[in-house]
């Protein structure tokens, strides 16, 4: 994962928070990777833009945090042990909508956009950088 260092607003722009009469509340990411390094890197960064951070290290993890709580973002890799992101994915868009994440965004330095073909789901290469992250986060075309 390439993040070097960069000029973005430290602010998750474009965000439109919660409805009317919810109150301010932060951006809730769920982050599910497999590999420790990334998904602590990608935690740590999401986080310093004012996000609320929780991360997974298997599709299983994540599932369980999202039957259990609600998340306005879900980025996933594809490839991982247990339950991949493709399971993850298929299990995310049949939640109730009270907990399905408004945002699913699936990585995969393996795989190209066209494995999700049809479904709801924002696609980016590995490696990619912070900046492209963080505009796929805020709703930003990238």
């Amino acid at each position: 994962m390439n993040m070097p260092r960069t000029d973005h607003d430290s602010t998750l722009q474009g965000y439109k928070g919660p409805g009317p009469g919810e109150g301010k509340r932060k951006m809730r990411v769920l982050v599910v990777e497999d590999h420790a390094a990334t998904r602590v890197a990608m935690t740590k960064l999401i986080r310093q833009t004012g996000a609320d951070v929780v991360s997974a290290r298997d599709g299983e993890e994540g599932l369980g945090y999202l039957l259990s709580q609600r998340f306005d973002v879900l980025l996933t890799d594809l490839r991982m042990p247990v339950m991949d992101g493709f399971e993850l994915v298929h299990h995310c868009l049949t939640l109730p909508e009270s907990h399905r994440p408004g945002k699913i965004i699936a990585i995969s330095g393996e795989y190209e956009a066209g494995a999700l073909s049809g479904q709801p789901v924002t696609f980016m290469p590995k490696p990619f950088n912070l900046s492209a992250l963080l505009d796929v986060l805020s709703g930003r075309p990238n």
